[in-house]
């Protein structure tokens, strides 16, 4: 892992690059003057500094991996803590976070379409529109809606 580079125009170049800067715009941060491609290139491509951007690229993930899972286990602490307390809105609301992210549980829903979207649709129609969701949270095809000679309406 390189660390800082003692080039401060390199490091702010790589710093730039990693915050998502095209290589132009992080050669001008930069302080390097004029917008040759061949100079840009230059730069871009030495090794330590593209060892360095790698690097940044690969602390960051680490970091967004960390506070993810420091969070989740913030989390669990709090419900912990919120049950042996009695606080039981609290213990409720933490148990649905932890159920959304590891779980995707209590998925917020919404309805879409307008009023009178599914009256001109035929019975087989709908029933495709149901299998359709409900496969899509996992039911199997053989649970889903058995054959019913009997109409909805």
């Amino acid at each position: 892992m390189v660390s800082v580079l003692r080039n401060h125009r390199h490091e702010i170049y790589a710093q730039c690059i990693v915050a998502g800067l095209s290589t132009e715009e992080a050669y001008q941060k930069a302080g390097y003057r004029g917008k040759h491609p061949n100079l840009i290139s230059r730069v871009n491509n030495l090794p330590h500094i593209r060892q360095r951007i790698k690097d940044l690229f690969e602390s960051s993930a680490r970091r967004a991996e960390l506070s993810r899972k420091d969070i989740l286990d913030r989390i669990f602490q709090d419900w912990e803590l919120a049950r042996k307390l009695g606080q039981v809105p609290a213990a409720l609301k933490a148990a649905e976070l932890m159920g959304k992210e590891l779980h995707k549980m209590f998925v917020d829903r919404r309805e879409t379409g307008g009023p009178g979207d599914f009256d001109n649709k035929s019975e087989d129609e709908l029933r495709t529109i149901v299998k359709e969701g409900l496969k899509d949270l996992g039911w199997e095809d053989d649970v889903i809606i058995p054959p019913n000679p009997s109409t909805i309406n």
